[in-house]
Order: C-alpha cells, then structure tokens, then sequence
C-alpha cells in the first residue's frame, strides 16, 4: 500500500470531486432503469449504490458526520432491486440445472418484483439526495482542502481499513460449512472490504492482483449463497406439493456448493495473508520484494516465475507424489487450482527442475 504524505494529500483534495461523479454516475443508470429495467441496469444501479455508500461512508469519517439518510435510501433502493437480481440468478440456475417447473415459477415472480422494482426507482427521491449530498459535499471539500488536517484524516482513513480487514478475519475464522449463514457474513465483509480498497484505490496503489483476488473470494461466496438460496426455494416448492424434483438434482446441487465451500475453507488463510500483506507493506516494499524473488543470483537476470510460485508447484508435486512433468500436466489439466494457489501461467518442467536446484529442492527421483 501506498504510505506516501503527497500521493494522500492530492488524493483527498479531488476525493470530493470523485463522491460527486459517482453520484452522477448513478444517477444515470436510475434514469436508465426508469425507462427500461434490464438485468444488467439493475446490476449497475445496485453497484454504483454500494460505491456511493461507500464513499459517503468514508467522507462522514473525515466530517464527523454521518449522512444516515443518504444511505438509508441508497440502502433500501439496493434492497429492492436486489430481490429481483436474485430471482433471475434463481432462474438461470434452475435452468442450468434442468429442474423442470421451476423457471416458470420463478418468470411469475420475476414480473411481480420487476413491478416492485420499477416502482421503487420511480419513487426513488434523486432531488432530496442530491439536496442532501450538496451540504455534506461542501463540509467535505473544506476538510480534504484544510492540509492542517492531512495527519488526522489519514489516520481515519487507516482505521477504516483496518476495521474492514479485522472483520473479515473474524468472519472467515468463524465460517463453518454446517452453518451457512456464517458463510454469507463471510461474504458480506470480504464485498465491504473490497468496496472501500475500491473507493480508495488512488489513495492506497491498489494493484490489480490484489482486486482479483479480492473479487474471487466474494464470487465463490456469492455462488455458496445463490446455491443455498436454491436448495431452500426448491424444498419450500416441494414440501407445498408446487414442485418435484429428482434426488439426483438435489444430491448435484449440494455437491457443487460442497465443492465452493471447500476451496473457500482450503484456501482462505493464505488468500487473507495476501491482502493483509498488501495493507500492511508500503509499496516499494511489495516491488521490491517482488523483484528479488525472481532474481537469479547468478546470472542476474529478471526470473520470469518467482520463487513463491515455483515453491507452490514443488509442493503440490511433493503432496502428489509427481514429477516435475506430471504436476505442470497436472496444473494445465485443472486451472482451477491454479486460481487457488494464486498461480499465473505456468514454467516448463525443464524450468521447474531448474529452479528447484537453485532453491536446493531438487527431487531426488522423477523429473
């Protein structure tokens, strides 16, 4: 992270202008909405929601004051839309499922909630929100200008981050797979997490790899959930007599969300130790570090593999009991693996065996 006096100064001066696009932003896709209420309009109106709650959240840390009634409407507009983003993510997974009768039942209910929807961004009060947000913009201007104030504000702004990144360590630590609302908190502050990493990119150098991982570990969790949300629309259909559906499609359900749950619970540690270290290192530090571990002593040339990399696949090799050429078989043959291990391409196992000499890991046998 970026812990650099003139890169935060500069940040907070235009961070009241970039509050004020994003709430222009929206405002566009809810004009959009009102004349057509398509999935993907709903998609963008629910997230350009979090990210001016977001940014409203960090500005009211700055003022002390909180805009309660912002983000009470913001909150309840994303409310409503979001029964409708869940109807139609419930109806293409009963489709992908084949679970016959389902996806008529849930077209019914589409229209009801599209009606709900539309109804709630007609009645949305873009005039009081904006009224609302040109008082809290002008505080706001006044305490990023004031550079008296720089040392305080990012100070604030540290302990916010620090709160979110505590919390979904607590989350994730108490996230039992018998027990899946926990696991729905877990995504719930993983998505709090990286909405305000998002709003504060120019403030923190937020990298790319960092917001991948970031938005893998929310997807794989939002799949647990819409999964879970399946499984409990079709045994309330069920147990109405509204619905039949074969014990193969349900034992196939759960399996697939058993599977995401794993993954999760497998690789959630060393995943939150990337992002921690992201948070807690100064940037030159994480480029630094970078470059000396794909460094080749030697000959100095630039390694195009780090030695983080090479050693997760040597242990995989040793766990699987496979050759140099057999765990990069192994590797290309499951991609999802590598997106777990956090691996980006892959080295030749002529390479491989190279650099397990230099790192003094060769195999004894194999290769």
């Amino acid at each position: 992270m970026i812990f650099d006096r003139t890169v935060h100064e500069s940040f907070l001066k235009a961070f009241p202008e970039k509050v004020g696009a994003m709430l222009d932003t929206l405002k566009g896709h809810i004009d959009k909405g009102r004349d057509s209420l398509e999935e993907d309009t709903v998609h963008d109106i629910r997230v350009w929601s979090r990210r001016l709650s977001e940014a409203l959240s960090i500005g009211a840390i700055l003022i002390d004051r909180k805009p309660s009634r912002s983000l009470k409407m913001l909150s309840a507009l994303r409310t409503s839309l979001g029964r409708l983003r869940d109807n139609h993510v419930q109806r293409s997974l009963a489709i992908e499922y084949g679970i016959e009768g389902l996806p008529e039942q849930l077209e019914a209910k589409d229209e009801r909630l599209a009606a709900q929807a539309s109804r709630s961004l007609v009645e949305f009060d873009m005039e009081r929100l904006e009224r609302d947000f040109l008082h809290f913009h002008r505080e706001l201007i006044v305490v990023c200008d004031d550079g008296n104030l720089l040392g305080r504000n990012t100070e604030r702004i540290s302990g916010r981050i620090e709160k979110r990144y505590s919390s979904v360590g607590k989350s994730f630590a108490r996230s039992d797979p018998a027990d899946f609302t926990t696991l729905h908190n877990s995504r719930i502050s993983i998505k709090k997490l990286r909405y305000t990493l998002e709003t504060l990119d120019g403030y923190i150098g937020l990298d790319g790899g960092t917001l991948a991982l970031l938005k893998k570990i929310q997807d794989r969790l939002g799949k647990v959930q819409d999964l879970t949300v399946l499984l409990k629309t079709i045994g309330k259909l069920v147990n109405k007599g509204r619905l039949s559906v074969p014990v193969e499609t349900f034992q196939r359900i759960s399996i697939d969300r058993h599977m995401l749950v794993s993954e999760f619970l497998e690789g959630w540690r060393d995943e939150l130790a990337v992002i921690g270290r992201f948070i807690e290192e100064p940037a030159t530090n994480q480029y630094e570090r970078k470059d000396k571990d794909r460094g080749n002593f030697r000959s100095g040339v630039t390694e195009k593999f780090s030695d983080g990399t090479i050693e997760k696949i040597l242990f995989l090799a040793s766990e699987k009991g496979l050759s140099y050429r057999g765990v990069v078989a192994y590797l290309k043959e499951n991609p999802a693996i590598c997106d777990r291990l956090g691996i980006e391409g892959l080295p030749s196992y002529q390479t491989l065996a190279r650099r397990a000499g230099r790192l003094g890991k060769r195999k004894k046998t194999g290769g």
